[in-house]
C-alpha cells in the first residue's frame, strides 16, 4: 500500500528567543525565519538550539515533533534533504514527492531506533526555492533564498495508533509563510493537490440567485477527513476547563485553514449580490445560512465540513458560523466563532454597527448572529444569554 493510501486510513479511520506567540492569536507561534506552527495544546518545547531546531513534547512525553531548518543552499532538492536525514536517523520508511505551496516535498514514513526502542511516525522534508536572479540594470532586489526545512513527528512504534491523529496534525499545522496560514497544510496538500482538480460543477443558491461553481467530491472528502482528524484530537482533552476552550479554539482553526482558501471562488460570486455596507451584508449572509437544511452526523463527529455546508445549504450551528466567517472575512469583516458546550450550540459574532446583543472577545464587541433560528442579526434566546457560558475564536486574522 502507498504511504498515501495509508495516510487517507489513518485520517478517515482511526526560545524561546525565536518563537513568540501571535497578538492576534496568542496558540499559534512564529518564527523569525518566516514559518508558523498551531500546536496542539499541552505541547511544550522540550529542546532544540533555538535557533535552528525545535524539538516539542506531547503532555504525556509520548510523542515528538522536531523543526529543523537549514541554510539556503545546503540541498539542492527535497529528496537529497530527505536521503540524508533519514539516512542519519537510519529509517528504512517509504518516500513520495508532493508540491506544498508551490515547493517541492517529500512525504516519508519514519521507521527507526533511538537507544534500543524502537519509533513509528511520518515526516515532510520542504526544499527552501532559490530565487531567481534579478535581471542587471533592471532595479529589482533579488529575493532572498529560502532555508530548507525538515518536519518529523514520531513516538513509540506501540504506541503509534493511539498517537497517529497527533502526529498527523502537528505535521499539518506548520505553515511556511503567513498566507500559508489560511491554505491546507502540508498533510493535506500532500493527499490531495493544491488548488484542487474539479471534475463537476455544483449550483449554490443565494436568495433568488443560482450559482455555478467548480466542484470535487474529493476535495469536500478532503476538509470532512481533516476536521474528523482534528475533532479527535479534541476529544483526548475531554469536554472541561481552559485546556479545553483551547484545544477547542486549534480544532476550529485547523478546520478553517484547510477550508478557507477553498471558498474564495464562492466568496468572490456572492460579492456580487452582496450590499456594499458591512452590516447589511452580514445580515444578508445570516439570513442564507438560516434557510439551509438543519443537519447533525450522530453517527459520525456531528459537523458537516465548511465547503459542503456552503455548497449545498446544509449544516449544524458550528458549520454555518464558520462558513460566514470565512465569507465575511475575504470581504475584510472582522468576525468570531462563539460555542457554548453548556447550551451545545455556536453562534457567529460580527464586528459592525447595529443593535442587539454583543459578546465582549478581544477587546471588542462583536454583534451575535443567530445562525439556525429565523431572528435578526444582534437576537439571541433569552436562555442562552449567560455569555460566562460562551468561548469566542478567532478563526483567521484580522
Amino acid at each position: 500500500m502507498t504511504l498515501k493510501g495509508k495516510s487517507i486510513r489513518l485520517l478517515m479511520a482511526l526560545a524561546m528567543v525565536l518563537l513568540a506567540a501571535l497578538p492576534a492569536c496568542a496558540d499559534i507561534l512564529w518564527s523569525d525565519m518566516g514559518f508558523y506552527v498551531d500546536m496542539p495544546e499541552g505541547f511544550y518545547l522540550a529542546n532544540g538550539d533555538g535557533k535552528t531546531r525545535f524539538a516539542f513534547l506531547s503532555p504525556d512525553d509520548g510523542m515528538e515533533f522536531d523543526i529543523i531548518s537549514y541554510d539556503p543552499g545546503r540541498y539542492a532538492s527535497a529528496q537529497a534533504l530527505a536521503s540524508d536525514a533519514l539516512k542519519k536517523v537510519g529509517s528504512a520508511g517509504e518516500m513520495e514527492s508532493f508540491e506544498y505551496q508551490g515547493r517541492s516535498c517529500i512525504f516519508a514514513e519514519l521507521v527507526f531506533n533511538i537507544g534500543g526502542a524502537a519509533k513509528k511516525g511520518y515526516a515532510v522534508f520542504l526544499a527552501g526555492r532559490v530565487a531567481p536572479t534579478a535581471p542587471a540594470g533592471s532595479g529589482s532586489a533579488t529575493p532572498a533564498p529560502e532555508r530548507s526545512i525538515a518536519l518529523l513527528a514520531y513516538t513509540n512504534a506501540s504506541d503509534f495508533e493511539a498517537h497517529a491523529d497527533f502526529i498527523l496534525s502537528c505535521l499539518d499545522c506548520f505553515s511556511i509563510d503567513k498566507a500559508a496560514l489560511r491554505m491546507p497544510g502540508p498533510v493535506s496538500q500532500y493527499l490531495l493537490p493544491w488548488p484542487a482538480p474539479h471534475d463537476a460543477t455544483k449550483t449554490v443558491a443565494f436568495g433568488d440567485a443560482r450559482i455555478d461553481l467548480p466542484w470535487s467530491d474529493l476535495e469536500a472528502e478532503q476538509v470532512q477527513g481533516t476536521a474528523g482528524r482534528e475533532f479527535r484530537v479534541l476529544q483526548a482533552y475531554g469536554t472541561e476547563g481552559d485546556l479545553w476552550k483551547t484545544a477547542l479554539a486549534r480544532t476550529y482553526r485547523m478546520i478553517y485553514r484547510e477550508s478557507a482558501a477553498r471558498l474564495d471562488r464562492l466568496a468572490i460570486e456572492l460579492d456580487r449580490y452582496l450590499p456594499e455596507d458591512p452590516t447589511d451584508a452580514a445580515r444578508a449572509l445570516l439570513v442564507w445560512s438560516q434557510g439551509w437544511s438543519y443537519e447533525r452526523d450522530q453517527e459520525g463527529i456531528d459537523f458537516v465540513d465548511p465547503l459542503t455546508a456552503a455548497y449545498e445549504g446544509r449544516g449544524d450551528c458550528d458549520s454555518r458560523a464558520m462558513v460566514l466567517s470565512i465569507l465575511l472575512e475575504r470581504r475584510g469583516i472582522d468576525s468570531i466563532l462563539m460555542v457554548s458546550a453548556t447550551y451545545a450550540h455556536a453562534l457567529l459574532a460580527v464586528d459592525v454597527p447595529g443593535g442587539g446583543q454583543r459578546f465582549s472577545f478581544d477587546g471588542k464587541d462583536y454583534l451575535v448572529g443567530e445562525t439556525t433560528a429565523k431572528v435578526g442579526l444582534g437576537m439571541i434566546a433569552q436562555d442562552q444569554a449567560d455569555w460566562s457560558q460562551w468561548v469566542g475564536i478567532q478563526l483567521g486574522g484580522q
